[in-house]
């Protein structure tokens, strides 16, 4: 059961890169989000089901006709080519979170494809503006974006929903986000699992439904936890959040293993227990704002999130591609903190999606070099 609980956790992670190809029937229910910092547990209590777009291979000559290049990321730019040939047009909704320039930039890019008639079938759009900020008025603004978010997606499938129908759906995600953390137990001290094959296991919980999430990772555990130790050393990737598993791929080609990531794929795909009192919806909101990593994520939040994975790590990886305009901005800190720590670390600039350019190669050789190579556990 666990290798065949592997494989469906993988092709389910697989299918959110080419969403766009579920049939008629799937998509009526599907609520397509740019980027995993929806709570999914709303989705689900509207009896609606997520699906989190990744970056893909595909190509989109249709969506470059409309897009200007280097500004939208590989994600948005397959969502665009999935609306402009019409195969979202039976979607519940489309909803874009406004956790950098390019979502939002994308809502209004879709909201004008509407108007002109470019795309006669659009489903309607629905732009989630989740703050991260300080200040004494943000909780019950998020709360109340979160609440307007369920009254969308309640509507969108004319559907009536009490506050217990968001308690059972967070007690649900609860127990899948718990087995989530037991692969990401595999990955401490002596791995037992690569970053390649574990990353799309985790980012299968934004997709899969919960309950089949838990018996599918828990099988999947008890499989990994048999497995030999793996040595070499643990890298922690950081930057731009990546949504694939190309850089690791890579980093793992030499030696090396990936332990963590910085982003809401791999290891920050599912974070703490959401705790629920009265308010289901304000602690969705809570929990959702403190914990997403993305481009308006506040540098010191990001920053303490790095800072508590580096005693596990020997080396780290910084994704900078392109496309980014917001990472970049945090490098000098993390650099100074790396040289502090005597922790080497180098800089990429390839598309996560890939191919890795030849520089960025030679970068991870002279990486692997620099890193120790270590046969136990750092820690422990």
């Amino acid at each position: 059961m666990s290798p065949n609980s592997i494989a469906t956790l993988l092709a389910s992670f697989e299918q959110s890169a080419i969403a766009a190809d579920l049939d008629a029937n799937q998509n009526r229910r599907a609520v397509v989000l740019s980027w995993p910092c929806v709570p999914v547990e709303l989705v689900r209590a509207a009896g609606l089901r997520p699906v989190a777009i990744r970056s893909g291979l595909s190509a989109t000559p249709t969506a470059n006709t409309y897009l200007e290049p280097g500004i939208f990321p590989g994600r948005l730019r397959g969502l665009a080519e999935a609306v402009l040939t019409g195969r979202l047009s039976a979607a519940a909704r489309i909803v874009i979170p406004r956790t950098s320039d390019p979502d939002y930039k994308f809502f209004l890019y879709l909201r004008e494809f509407g108007r002109l008639g470019i795309v006669p079938e659009l489903p309607p759009v629905f732009l989630f503006d989740l703050l991260q900020s300080e200040g004494p008025d943000v909780r019950s603004y998020n709360a109340d974006r979160a609440r307007c978010l369920l009254e969308e997606l309640a509507q969108a499938n004319n559907r009536s929903v009490t506050l217990d129908d968001v308690r059972h759906e967070i007690l649900r995600a609860n127990t899948a986000r718990a087995a989530a953390r037991r692969l990401m137990s595999l990955r401490r001290g002596m791995p037992r699992i690569t970053g390649a094959e574990v990353l799309p296991l985790l980012g299968a919980f934004w997709t899969v439904d919960p309950d089949a999430y838990t018996t599918l990772a828990t099988a999947a555990a008890g499989e990994i936890a048999n497995r030999a130790a793996l040595p070499g050393p643990r890298i922690l990737l950081a930057g731009a959040p990546v949504d694939g598993t190309v850089l690791h791929s890579a980093i793992e080609a030499r030696g090396a293993v990936v332990v963590s990531e910085v982003g809401p794929w791999g290891s920050g795909a599912v974070g703490a227990d959401v705790v629920c009192d009265d308010d289901p919806i304000t602690a969705l909101a809570c929990k959702y704002a403190a914990e997403t990593i993305g481009p308006r994520t506040p540098a010191r939040q990001t920053h303490a999130v790095i800072v508590n994975l580096l005693d596990d790590v020997d080396a780290v990886v910084v994704s900078l591609p392109p496309e980014d305009t917001a990472f970049g901005w945090d490098y000098p800190a993390l650099r100074h903190l790396l040289q502090k720590k005597g922790i080497p670390h180098t800089l990429l600039h390839s598309d996560s999606c890939g191919p890795v350019s030849t520089a960025d190669e030679e970068r991870l050789d002279m990486l692997m070099d620099a890193a120790p190579f270590r046969t136990e556990a750092r820690r422990g």
